[in-house]
């Protein structure tokens, strides 16, 4: 965690009254875009969003702006397959997220998907999708609210020019950023794939997180 630099207090909207109006907050929060990477400057000015405890554990020091990955991997099957799995605690080398929701004290602010395929059951995965798992679709929730809905997976891989040169393979950028919140059960399927599945695919929610201690 880097501290908040004054531009950074100025955005947040943490250098006033916490209490006062959000209306007032939030201009205050527009001011000045200086000293933030992308994924921080998109929490920072979000931070009048959050519940007014949480606000106040980051004024006093006892929450941290960081950022943050999580990731799952996989193994496809048949032809459709849940990434993120309720009743499934996090396994080193395999997942670092808990019963698919957020801890008590963390919010996250979703910027980028990323979803990456392997062959095999080892190495890296930074194979290009094959047929069966381009032309599948996915969909994407939090909580019960559809965020992305029944969209080909190739959304991933596409455009490819000259391999991932132009652009990360497999990431997916938000237009709209999310902010998931605690207790709200996360999910993505891969559904309607044209033939039967192999392999493995990394799932990656990338981001920045408000944790409290």
């Amino acid at each position: 965690m880097k501290d908040f630099s004054n531009e950074e207090i100025i955005l947040s909207g943490l250098g006033g009254n916490i209490e006062g109006d959000l209306d007032g907050r939030r201009k205050r929060a527009q001011f000045s875009k200086l000293g933030a990477s992308m994924y921080r400057k998109q929490m920072i000015e979000r931070i009048p969003q959050l519940p007014k405890n949480v606000q106040k554990h980051l004024k006093d020091d006892r929450a941290q702006i960081s950022d943050k990955e999580f990731f799952v991997i996989r193994e496809l099957t048949g032809t459709s397959t849940d990434i993120i799995r309720k009743n499934e605690k996090s396994e080193p080398g395999l997942r670092n997220i808990d019963d698919a929701e957020l801890t008590e004290n963390q919010y996250f602010l979703l910027s980028a998907l990323s979803l990456q395929y392997r062959t095999g059951g080892s190495g890296r995965f930074d194979e290009l999708f094959p047929d069966f798992l381009a032309n599948a679709l996915f969909t994407f929730k939090i909580a019960s609210r559809e965020i992305m809905s029944a969209n080909p997976i190739d959304m991933f891989q596409n455009p490819v020019f000259g391999y991932n040169v132009t652009k990360d393979l497999g990431m997916l950028i938000l237009n709209n950023p999310k902010l998931i919140i605690p207790n709200k059960t996360i999910s993505f399927e891969i559904d309607e794939a044209p033939a039967a599945m192999s392999g493995e695919v990394k799932l990656k929610l990338i981001g920045t997180e408000v944790k409290m201690y």
